[in-house]
């Protein structure tokens, strides 16, 4: 089977990679702040879409700057165990080489940890893997570097990881150095493929670079030379673009077409949008008039989904879409337009994603001590939690017994207290809980020893 060319002609320096000059330097001031000493920011954050370069720019500065690569992606099992112990066990201090030999931090000798696709680790079989990275990051003697496609993703879950990471932003390259990347690998593979064919797997890929080698590995497989007449098997692809970007693209446009066009290809329904846009607005105007005509062009586009919601009549998203795109771009009156790098994740979506952890939590609680107090869950909520959790906040001691007799886990607790996961008072009462389990599983251990010593058989009276 004939080798992935992407993999084959990854870049082995930065100084290969073409294009994103502003990512892959601060990428490099990011690497060489390790030189003297733990730095600011022991991690940094590759965002960008897919293709742009992110994984190739973190191996090729591996590469460049001798570090060893403890690399974790999505195919990993990526719960908060897995991640303590892949990530940790090699984040905390020293190191050592493939062939076993000690190598001193102090001497420069580092390996950076490769997190893939962080921002998809938030699934229920990666339960506490964000908690766990935030972690690593604090106590890491070691460079950690964040890949993710959707930074908003990332942050909303874990926070903390803003102030904690350095960012680098990668954007899809332009046609012009996708056809020259394409021609220098066409030249170490010794394949002839005129530059109208290249012109037209780059054009197709829309600035997804591994989509073009991966194109272009297809359509010279079993040949040595390739016209543009071969190009047309390739057909059109169907890229998403990124939501920051389009989002610029619309609030940039100068036409209704132009602002239209630019959210066609986002993955979000127009409701959605429409709160993406909404949060940008104050970011994208700043004049009294230019922020009341956005809203007024927002206020009637909310008009149109509430009929085409009601009315079940979805021809009308059409005039929505017009309303919220075309009709807020051209409120923009004459005059610089400020520049905006991020577009916040929408506040009515975080309120709905904290309502909806807040129940899952209550309800964890309710079934936990409903079996303990034989009582249903809905019974817990009403008449038994709110006592239960003012006795818990007044007496530690209460709340520790409550958790080992209930089974609560660490978010249970957290939330009987009325306080962040994170937080220290959590940390201390699930310590706690964690010793006192410790210790009661040790001493039921001996218990039983001493009841079965010196008979064969154990009777009902041992339980």
């Amino acid at each position: 089977m004939q080798e992935d060319w992407t993999e084959k002609h990854r870049p082995k320096s930065l100084a290969e990679i073409v294009g994103n000059d502003q990512a892959i330097r601060a990428i490099r001031r990011w690497a060489e702040s390790w030189a003297s000493g733990t730095p600011r920011y022991k991690a940094i954050v590759l965002r960008g879409e897919p293709g742009t370069g992110k994984t190739s720019a973190s191996l090729a500065l591996a590469h460049e700057m001798g570090w060893d690569v403890v690399e974790m992606n999505a195919s990993d099992h990526r719960n908060a165990d897995s991640i303590r112990r892949v990530a940790m066990m090699g984040a905390i201090s020293q190191t050592f080489s493939p062939t076993g030999e000690f190598l001193s931090s102090s001497k420069g000798k580092r390996k950076v940890i490769i997190l893939d696709e962080a921002d998809n680790l938030f699934g229920r079989e990666d339960f506490g893997g964000a908690k766990a990275i935030v972690e690593t990051i604090k106590e890491s003697g070691q460079p950690i570097i964040l890949i993710v496609n959707d930074y908003y993703e990332l942050t909303r879950k874990a926070s903390a990881l803003k102030t904690l990471t350095d960012k680098a932003t990668f954007y899809r390259l332009d046609r012009r150095f996708v056809t020259l990347l394409l021609k220098r690998v066409c030249e170490k593979e010794g394949v002839v493929v005129d530059s109208a064919a290249l012109d037209s797997v780059a054009q197709n890929a829309g600035g997804d670079l591994r989509a073009a080698v991966n194109d272009l590995q297809m359509l010279v497989e079993g040949r040595s030379t390739v016209s543009s007449a071969d190009t047309g098997a390739l057909g059109k692809r169907n890229q998403e673009k990124e939501l920051g970007a389009a989002l610029r693209a619309m609030f940039g446009a100068t036409t209704v077409r132009a602002a239209r066009d630019a959210t066609l290809d986002v993955d979000l329904t127009p409701d959605e949008i429409e709160k993406w846009i909404e949060e940008g607005i104050p970011r994208e105007f700043r004049t009294a008039e230019e922020l009341a005509a956005a809203f007024d062009s927002l206020s009637r586009s909310d008009v149109y989904l509430g009929r085409t919601r009601r009315l079940q009549h979805y021809r009308l998203w059409a005039y929505a879409k017009d309303m919220m795109s075309g009709g807020v771009a051209l409120s923009r009156g004459i005059g610089q337009r400020p520049y905006v790098e991020d577009y916040g994740f929408p506040q009515q979506f975080i309120v709905l994603s904290r309502a909806k952890g807040q129940r899952t939590a209550r309800e964890s609680v309710c079934r936990k001590l409903g079996s303990v107090l034989h009582a249903s869950p809905r019974r817990i909520a009403e008449s038994t939690l709110p006592y239960l959790s003012e006795m818990a906040k007044r007496d530690s001691d209460f709340l520790v017994r409550l958790a080992v007799g209930a089974g609560l886990e660490e978010d249970d607790i957290a939330y009987i207290l009325g306080a962040d996961p994170d937080s220290e008072a959590v940390s201390k009462v699930a310590a706690r809980v964690k010793s006192a389990r410790s210790g009661e599983l040790a001493g039921s251990s001996d218990k039983a020893a001493k009841k079965n010593g010196g008979r064969g058989k154990r009777s009902l009276a041992d339980f």
